[in-house]
């Protein structure tokens, strides 16, 4: 069920408050607050008034993701880029690498991202065993900033890696930030069925990145540009290029 992040990504697109929903909806703010967080779901016929006020089928809001629905995906020719990573295992390792990252950053005397310096980019990490994820809830996820050119680390702490031009696959969604943990594998799966309508190759060259997210903000909505690497499909469609 998706209506906790729908619920959230319409309410924000549309710039209303969860005191201002509450109040057209005739119930308490933490009603709203405990249905965006999945605490709660409201009854059929608030479910109903929610789908009448955003535009939206009952159906569409509960089962759909209409953060990656209302996305398309976009053919990029990557310029090369080099970005230091660092790895964490935990049960919340998207948080623990990007405080890691900033740290780092600071010794390095490098800009935040939301000094307009440098950018920051994730990918999740696959290689954590099966018992740890089901024993203690563990996940892996990797935080890397974007360095400049010729670049030298002062301060040990994070992997330099290096990569040329690429073609990639990318779809924007809205709103990623932990309210529904299938979003971006959701994101990722369009991404992959995309490429087979059009007869484009997933590649996983080695030395390049496979799929990586980067997250902003913009209008009021956080984002997050989904990229996953794919063939040069060559004259057959526009490809753009793009300096991440």
């Amino acid at each position: 069920m998706f209506l906790g992040t729908n619920l959230y990504f319409l309410r924000k697109r549309s710039g209303i408050t969860q005191e201002a929903l509450a109040q057209k909806l005739s119930v308490s703010r933490q009603s709203v607050s405990k249905w965006e967080s999945g605490e709660a779901i409201p009854e059929l016929g608030k479910l109903m008034e929610i789908a009448d006020l955003f535009g939206c089928k009952l159906d569409e809001l509960l089962r759909e993701d209409i953060t990656i629905r209302e996305a398309e995906v976009t053919l990029f020719l990557v310029k090369a880029f080099q970005t230091a990573n660092y790895v964490v295992v935990s049960a919340d390792p998207e948080n623990d690498a990007r405080i890691h990252m900033d740290i780092w950053k600071k010794e390095n005397q490098l800009s935040l991202p939301e000094e307009n310096g440098c950018k920051q980019i994730g990918w999740g990490f696959p290689y954590v065993p099966e018992e740890l994820k089901q024993r203690f809830g563990l996940r892996g996820y990797v935080a890397a900033c974007l360095l400049p050119d010729n670049f030298q680390p002062v301060t040990a702490g994070a992997e330099i890696h290096r990569q040329s031009d690429c073609c990639y696959a990318a779809l924007t969604i809205a709103e990623p930030n932990g309210r529904d943990a299938r979003q971006i594998s959701n994101a990722i799966r369009t991404i992959l069925e995309y490429l087979r309508k059009n007869g484009i190759k997933k590649t996983a060259k080695e030395g390049f990145l496979p799929t990586f997210e980067i997250r902003y903000e913009q209008n009021g909505l956080s984002l997050a540009d989904i990229f996953v690497q794919c063939q040069d499909p060559g004259k057959s469609m526009k490809l753009s290029v793009k300096e991440i």
